[in-house]
């Protein structure tokens, strides 16, 4: 149904004398699929293109690795600030990759509690820990700007190559924008499913 359709059929049921207007629910439940199906689309795009990057880093890592251990063992010299490059990247890949993995339902979920609830009872609890874990990423990304920030402002670099750190943390809370995107994205589905 077209978003023109749609406001077509809205228009005809407020005309009508015995009809009340629609609630903002039944309106989200009527037009709310293509709006809906957009934004999975939109989140799976993002979380696949973080999950390509979160990929190239962990190549990065392995060629580091690589380099490292061929530079010791056969040319003693070792790859210069290849633990502090490994850790940077290994820091910066996690929340790269864990948008895709929510996705996929790849996470590790404990449900030695709910096994035995009703559907309805376990689909409600689904949809308060989405929510409560997407406002929590929020509030991460959030504070972890705010600790780049002093970071930034106290100038503080790394031990051996003396990089900056503020880049791996802002990095850091640009990648879990997508995790957050995609929590939303589970308690919407939750939810509209819900309520049907």
């Amino acid at each position: 149904m077209t978003a023109i359709e749609r406001r077509c059929r809205i228009f005809q049921r407020t005309q009508q004398p015995d009809r009340q207007v629609d609630t903002p629910i039944e309106l989200f439940l009527e037009g709310g699929n293509e709006m809906l199906g957009k934004f999975e689309i939109f989140v799976k795009r993002i979380s696949n293109w973080f999950a390509n990057i979160g990929a190239a880093m962990l190549l990065l890592i392995c060629l580091i690795t690589f380099l490292d251990i061929v530079g010791s063992k056969f040319f003693a010299f070792p790859f210069p600030g290849s633990v502090e490059l490994t850790g940077f990247l290994q820091t910066m890949l996690i929340p790269f990759a864990a948008a895709l993995t929510l996705l996929h339902g790849q996470h590790i979920k404990v449900e030695i509690f709910t096994d035995r609830l009703p559907e309805h009872v376990k689909t409600i609890i689904d949809s308060v820990i989405s929510l409560l874990l997407c406002l929590f990423i929020l509030v991460f990304i959030w504070q972890t700007v705010v600790f780049g920030i002093a970071i930034q402002a106290s100038g503080e670099y790394s031990n051996t190559l003396r990089l900056p750190l503020s880049p791996v943390i802002y990095v850091m809370a640009f990648a879990l924008v997508s995790l957050g995107l995609a929590f939303l994205l589970g308690f919407l589905q939750l939810f509209k499913g819900r309520i049907k």
